[in-house]
């Protein structure tokens, strides 16, 4: 086993060797609940890519070596304060024992894929022994930078899969940091039914356009713009960006469930119709954490250091928990008349000729823009809607 102190990203390497059959049962284990290793990355289909993986299996078959597979995991303090002390079979015990979501391949998902494809025609390979380094961290934010770094110049990863590899580990993080979401699951298919519930895969996203600054970026196609990606390598080397995020998305849910408070009798035939409506839509939650991003990180382009990052962070919150107070305050039609949500109904009725999603995204990444500039000082949101 050799073992290196990463101090940039405040984690471990850890080299060592095993068997195929042990590395297996790890990657299974790890990813039983989401399908499966195959489940985890989409099949490269290019002829390059295919061929590639032809070439690898051919040569497992004759004994080749593979570079290291890269593993992630997210260990406790304690854990991973007594790293160092481990010989071997307690670091294997170790991380054996983690719970298995918090395992992730951050790099060698086509070497894997060549091992599995490999072994239904050749059951010998699973004896063969490969080598493994390990990535030890405590929390997501260092795997993320390290997976991104690691993955950068090679065959494209689409940026959303590559978190998704690692979120399993960020949503513990997120259950435990932040008291006021409740996060439902990727695969549960309910829709929420109080404030303060967001879908996993809503919060992904969140997350890339926090990381991005923008309120706009492409999840689904591969991504081509190399500068959003080293936007975001940049952004996720600061050890204190997650714990921001975290944060952002807890005001989020703290505003959700002070906007709850409006439940009007009679239903308007508007699009938003009580105050739960507004952070049920996608683009409202990314339009907020967009304007946080942009105040505090800075401009896609820009990254202020670390003091003034936390300097503007904590002007935002105490303007915020100022507003929050107020509308803890108020009754149901006082949150309402705050919300104006007939002004915005009109408004975001008027769609532009761009793409309705694109409109919305910029609309209330506006919207939030002027409630921040304004140091959340407004008695109404009507200035907010009207910013467009």
């Amino acid at each position: 086993m050799k073992l290196l102190s990463d101090k940039r990203i405040d984690c471990y390497s850890v080299l060592l060797d095993m068997s195929v059959h042990d590395y297996l049962n790890i990657i299974n284990q790890a990813y039983e609940s989401s399908g499966g290793i195959e489940d985890q990355r989409d099949p490269l289909k290019t002829s390059t890519a295919i061929r590639i993986r032809k070439r690898m299996i051919e040569d497992l078959k004759n004994g080749a070596v593979l570079p290291p597979i890269v593993l992630g995991v997210v260990v406790p303090d304690q854990t991973f304060r007594s790293i160092e002390e481990m010989d071997e079979q307690s670091f294997r015990d170790s991380i054996n024992s983690q719970p298995k979501e918090n395992i992730s391949i951050i790099d060698g998902m086509q070497r894997t894929t060549a091992i599995t494809e490999l072994i239904r025609s050749n059951n010998d390979i699973y004896q063969r022994m490969i080598r493994i380094e390990y990535w030890i961290a405590k929390n997501t934010n260092s795997l993320i930078y390290r997976m991104l770094v690691l993955n950068t110049g090679q065959v494209p990863w689409d940026l959303r899969r590559q978190i998704e590899v690692v979120f399993r580990s960020m949503i513990q993080e997120i259950r435990k940091k932040v008291s006021s979401i409740d996060v439902l699951a990727i695969k549960d298919q309910r829709r929420r039914s109080r404030a303060g519930q967001f879908q996993a895969n809503q919060l992904i996203e969140l997350f890339l356009v926090f990381g991005a600054r923008k309120e706009k970026i492409d999840t689904k196609e591969r991504l081509a713009d190399e500068f959003t990606r080293l936007d975001f390598i940049e952004a996720t080397g600061d050890k204190e960006f997650n714990n921001i995020f975290y944060e952002a998305i807890d005001y989020m849910g703290k505003f959700d469930i002070a906007f709850d408070k409006y439940r009007p009798k009679e239903q308007m035939e508007t699009r938003f119709k009580s105050g739960k409506d507004l952070f049920t839509s996608q683009p409202v939650r990314v339009g907020f954490i967009t304007a946080i991003a942009l105040e505090v990180l800075g401009r896609p382009g820009i990254h202020y250091n670390r003091s003034e990052q936390q300097k503007r962070w904590e002007n935002i919150k105490d303007q915020a928990d100022n507003l929050l107070s107020g509308l803890n305050d108020m009754d149901s039609s006082q949150v309402g008349n705050f919300l104006d949500l007939a002004t915005l109904s009109e408004l975001i009725s008027q769609k532009s000729t761009s793409k309705i999603g694109d409109f919305e995204r910029e609309f209330f990444l506006k919207a939030f823009k002027v409630l921040i500039e304004e140091k959340f000082a407004f008695s109404s949101m009507t200035p907010c809607w009207r910013a467009y």
